[in-house]
């Protein structure tokens, strides 16, 4: 006869097995779909924050665009949030890619994973504005080659499995040479804004 210890690890045992097979097919069963969700990013403008200008060895911008994005085909059974975030990346002499996060948001279900931000916004969600100042560190935006694209870039982050990456919904700009040719924002507008 066995004791009462032998049979509670039997019985745990077989419960973390029938979890982990469980579990794994949880996240076969998603890991082959490729979601299309849309998304868009569209009337991109540059404003110099207060405090800024040309004399600034840092110069600060605030970028405010307006974006739309059906995000419901990335959920699923298994889908615990999205989290998403817009990039301005661009290229220098010295880096292929720079990226800067300006903007993010935490879409935790279905019913909220559709999303109007700028103009045409009607949720309580963060303003059509940058949430973090476009800093340009040492000249890097202002000498780059090319354009500046922004991206909606989206993390989907599963009950079990893998994070998967993605990203579309793409707007280029250019920064002007000077940081004089920026439109300022007044320091009211901006506290109002933020």
């Amino acid at each position: 006869m066995h004791s009462w210890t032998f049979r509670l690890n039997a019985i745990f045992t077989f419960t973390v097995t029938v979890l982990a097979v469980l579990s794994a097919l949880n996240a076969l069963t998603v890991a082959f779909l490729d979601p299309l969700p849309e998304a868009r990013i569209e009337n991109v403008k540059l404003q110099r924050m207060p405090g800024s200008g040309p004399k600034q060895p840092n110069a600060n911008a605030r970028v405010m665009f307006d974006m739309h994005a059906d995000l419901r085909p990335l959920f699923t059974w298994n889908t615990k949030l999205v989290f998403l975030y817009v990039t301005a990346e661009y290229k220098t002499d010295l880096n292929q890619l720079n990226q800067i996060v300006i903007w993010d948001y935490i879409v935790e279900d279905i019913k909220h994973a559709e999303l109007d931000v700028g103009r045409l916004q009607s949720k309580l969600l963060p303003r059509h504005h940058n949430e973090y100042p476009l800093i340009d560190q040492g000249r890097g935006i202002r000498n780059a080659h090319g354009e500046v694209k922004l991206l909606l870039n989206w993390c989907t982050m599963p009950i079990v499995g893998i994070i998967s990456r993605q990203h579309k919904g793409q707007a280029e700009f250019t920064f002007p040479a000077t940081w004089d040719a920026l439109p300022p924002a007044t320091h009211n507008e901006w506290q109002r804004l933020s």
